[in-house]
């Protein structure tokens, strides 16, 4: 599924009519794993210029090196979210293809809204990885078919009620927006200029309030309520 919307990803050229080389990053804890995705993308003429376990280093490469595209599967030390949330923050952000492990289907709609260009699941075959690729380099956004029921809300925890939004005080949004900027409990009270123990309290009822286990489930109710973008 190719969604309509608008990108702030770089423009990269489609593989039907690439006039420049395309140049890739891959991430994932596991080195078989690396070498099939690299497999994939190189078969499709895309110039694999690192590969790492550390989702820490492929923001850092990113960063420096400037690749067309990141692909993300696993990282070994940080969430395929916060890895997602730091890539974003390059300006212009290289397209971005997430590969998604079965328990974290609930974060799709989060992912999209922050501007990843392409999401799978990280058991996806060749083909399917070839097509979010394809996507990616004409801009996204690309959901794969064994995906969709995530967008239709099937994967979600219990349905809320939007007035669930009314609930949540003024404070308890600055803290769920800084969340969003994956800034850590003490990067949150700094800004806050609170103790880390309030942030973790706001924490607490944030969760309780949107029903959410983790913070990747309370962003993802985030986005669907409209809280944030």
């Amino acid at each position: 599924m190719v969604l309509d919307g608008p990108g702030s990803i770089r423009s990269v050229n489609s593989p039907d009519h690439a006039t420049e080389p395309v140049a890739a990053v891959v991430a994932d804890e596991l080195s078989l794993v690396r070498a099939g995705i690299a497999a994939v993308l190189e078969g499709r003429g895309i110039d694999v210029i690192a590969q790492t376990r550390s989702g820490r280093e492929v923001v850092s490469i990113a960063t420096v090196d400037r690749p067309d595209l990141v692909v993300v599967g696993a990282p070994a030390d940080l969430d395929v979210v916060d890895v997602c949330r730091r890539l974003v923050r390059i300006r212009p952000h290289p397209g971005i293809v997430v590969l998604l492990p079965p328990a974290h289907e609930h974060v799709v709609r989060y992912l999209l809204a922050l501007g990843v260009a392409g999401i799978a699941l990280r058991t996806v075959d060749a083909d399917e990885l070839g097509a979010a690729v394809d996507a990616a380099r004409k801009g996204g956004p690309y959901v794969a078919a064994s995906l969709h029921h995530a967008l239709a809300g099937a994967v979600a925890l219990p349905a809320l009620d939007d007035r669930t939004a009314d609930v949540l005080t003024g404070r308890e949004r600055e803290v769920l927006v800084l969340l969003a900027e994956g800034r850590n409990n003490r990067e949150i009270a700094a800004a806050l200029s609170v103790t880390l123990a309030t942030v973790k309290s706001h924490l607490v009822r944030i969760y309780s309030k949107l029903e959410a286990g983790n913070r990747n489930e309370a962003l993802g109710r985030a986005v669907a309520l409209g809280l944030i973008r």
